[in-house]
């Protein structure tokens, strides 16, 4: 298993990296949030480049990070989504919401 982590990028790029899945995604949580949170207004994106496995608190967290970003006045969209992830969605009937 691989922690994940967040970096903040150039172009108000956050990249996630590590495994995003129930067992971790608590620990990055709040870290992602607040950092949502301190970019203020604008769009941001996030990089799921680095992310290796997922399972549905992903698509939570991505859900919690939309929240975030709209109560701060501003947006999250995601970059190099997971298949995993895209499959959950549909799963789910959340598919709509990966933007």
């Amino acid at each position: 298993m691989v922690m994940p982590k967040v970096e903040v990028g150039d172009d108000r790029v956050l990249k996630l990296s590590g495994d995003l899945l129930f067992s971790t995604v608590v620990t990055l949580r709040d870290e992602l949030l607040q950092t949502i949170a301190s970019q203020g207004q604008g769009t941001l994106i996030l990089d799921m480049a680095g992310v290796q496995r997922v399972d549905s608190s992903a698509l939570s967290l991505w859900l919690c990070c939309q929240r975030q970003a709209k109560s701060s006045g501003g947006e999250v969209t995601i970059r190099n989504l997971p298949s995993d992830m895209r499959s959950i969605a549909d799963l789910v009937g959340l598919d709509d919401y990966l933007h």
